[in-house]
């Protein structure tokens, strides 16, 4: 299963003088960001020719939600920057790619029209990057019926249960999952649950499951976004979980400290198991709590560490944020919309013949065993039902500022049949190199 900068206020500024103060040093000290010959150590933006292009633009667009609490457009903002490295690299055989992004205010009449006019009015031959409580909802059959497969980060279930979208992240669900799963090896005899009220039957039904086949009792704490009272709502979960339970929180890092900030103020912090998602698995994060929580997470992180040394694609990712967007962290959700720029771009380069809507979504619909560093596994799409080509993640915690690695890559438990489904395809069809 991650934001821009979040709730604008002093959140924003932290966030933003971070990502100018780690970013900037990473930056291509010669040369054009993302430049030069793609090898097993360098990743380069698309052709990587270093020549702007200059031809008819190639038009993409997407959707990013943005509510009080929550803000997903940093995954858009991030795969704009990547292609914005691409057009300065030669672009797709010349032309430079045109990105348009929408942001909703979870608005299911305003999602339907936004996907419209992407489409119909924008003319995009591809939509990329969209992230929300509920458009997946809202528009996978409209999608279906032009066609489109849509890359993305998801978070609702007709994300990963119908065929319009391939998300490059396994979403709230599965992320709870693998954090339910490393509470209850790590000890948890009760497990207490909470995510956005929005979205907690689809979320939180996962961890659920995964704590009834152990046998331990497991609450959920549908919570409603803004947080006005966090402290009596962990106190709530803390009665539940007692002294040696998990609590999970699945929040991201707008809403996410008010309950770790009140567990410090509670002093409860070493007395439970802390579980969480993927938006809080950052230095930015770590940054606030540390020393307090070093030792007590088990944050389950869908994607590589954020970290410019774990290969060539990470580094390469800080490198176009510090280019292109300074404003943003590295963080999971740039991870996000740097793998939706990366992989769209792949389908591009792949067509042979004009790029129209068909030819781009047919490209789509073939990606398979797309290797990068900052995945577990190679990403995939491939003519299926649905899409779950995330569903291996690690386990992160805390020390000294820092976020470390405590497990590697494990794969979920299989608590839909989706998941078993997934792993059959995967294999089936070899899409990501079994």
């Amino acid at each position: 299963m991650r934001s821009k900068r979040f709730k604008v206020g002093v959140t924003s500024t932290i966030v933003a003088v971070l990502a100018l103060t780690v970013t900037v040093s990473l930056a291509s000290s010669a040369g054009t960001v993302g430049s030069g010959t793609a090898s097993a150590t360098k990743s380069v933006c698309g052709k990587g020719t270093g020549k702007k292009a200059t031809g008819t633009p190639i038009k993409l667009g997407g959707i990013d939600m943005l509510i009080p609490g929550v803000d997903f457009t940093t995954i858009g903002k991030t795969a704009k920057a990547y292609f914005d490295c691409v057009n300065d690299n030669g672009g797709i055989s010349g032309r430079p790619i045109k990105y348009t992004l929408y942001s909703e205010q979870l608005n299911p009449a305003q999602e339907a029209a936004l996907a419209r006019k992407l489409i119909e009015s924008d003319k995009v031959v591809g939509v990329v990057g969209n992230t929300s409580f509920a458009e997946c909802g809202t528009n996978w059959k409209y999608y279906k019926s032009k066609g489109y497969v849509v890359i993305g980060a998801g978070v609702q279930a007709e994300c990963y249960s119908t065929p319009s979208f391939a998300e490059v992240n396994s979403g709230p669900r599965y992320s709870n999952v693998g954090a339910a799963q490393a509470l209850i090896k790590a000890g948890a005899k009760k497990l207490a649950i909470a995510s956005p009220d929005t979205i907690s039957a689809y979320a939180d039904g996962g961890p659920a499951l995964v704590a009834k086949a152990a046998g331990i009792p497991v609450k959920i704490f549908p919570t409603h976004l803004p947080v006005t009272d966090a402290t009596s709502q962990l106190l709530q979960m803390y009665q539940f979980a007692g002294d040696g339970g998990g609590i999970l929180i699945d929040f991201t890092p707008d809403t996410a400290p008010a309950f770790m900030k009140a567990a410090e103020a509670q002093g409860i912090v070493d007395k439970v198991l802390w579980g969480s998602s993927t938006p809080i698995a950052n230095t930015f994060m770590s940054g606030q709590f540390s020393p307090e929580f070093d030792g007590h997470l088990w944050i389950d992180n869908e994607f590589s560490n954020v970290d410019p040394k774990v290969g060539p694609d990470s580094a390469l990712m800080f490198q176009v944020l510090s280019k292109y967007a300074s404003k943003i962290a590295p963080q999971a959700f740039a991870q996000m919309g740097f793998l939706a720029g990366k992989f769209a771009v792949n389908a591009l380069l792949s067509i042979k013949g004009p790029i129209t809507a068909k030819s781009y979504n047919i490209a789509v619909k073939g990606l398979k065993n797309q290797k990068t560093d900052i995945l577990c596994k190679p990403f995939y799409v491939g003519n299926l039902a649905y899409h779950i080509p995330n569903n291996t993640n690690i386990i992160v915690d805390y020390k000294n500022k820092n976020v470390v690695v405590r497990s590697g890559c494990t794969d979920f438990q299989a608590v839909d049949k989706s998941i078993s489904q997934t792993r059959v395809w995967e294999k089936k069809y070899h899409l990501n190199g079994q």
